[in-house]
């Protein structure tokens, strides 16, 4: 994960207090911007065979309980944020563990950025999600 004093780990964080994540999707997210920055190979190739065993895999990941994974991933709050990528056009996850941690560029673009204060942060996510693709 990036260091915490860095403007990354500092947005970071101060995205999950704005928007009450829970400690898994803050996780979630810390993992999926490394995953799309520095790419899939720094995890393990793992085909999931289906949700739950995604569910598990995550959860082993994060070491978080897997109700917490599974109340995160049927929200998909951090998808409807714009954070992370929807998977497929019909909305199935992906079948590999890196489709699950897969951040959106833009997310990505935003959350490396200096930000003055939380208002600016959350202005530049308001900004993200204007500019978002209708086809979400």
């Amino acid at each position: 994960p990036p260091p915490a004093g860095s403007c990354i780990g500092t947005n970071l964080d101060t995205l999950a207090r704005l928007l009450n994540f829970t400690p898994f999707e803050s996780q979630w997210l810390r993992w999926s911007y490394c995953v799309r920055r520095f790419g899939s190979a720094i995890l393990p190739v793992i085909r999931l065979r289906d949700a739950t065993h995604g569910c598990n895999m995550l959860a082993l990941l994060c070491e978080m309980q897997v109700d917490a994974v599974r109340d995160a991933v049927a929200s998909r709050r951090l998808h409807t944020w714009g954070l992370l990528d929807c998977g497929d056009v019909d909305g199935a996850m992906p079948s590999m563990l890196s489709g699950w941690l897969s951040a959106t560029d833009q997310f990505v673009d935003w959350i490396e950025l200096p930000y003055a204060s939380d208002t600016e942060l959350l202005i530049a996510l308001c900004q993200a999600q204007v500019s978002l693709p209708v086809s979400r």
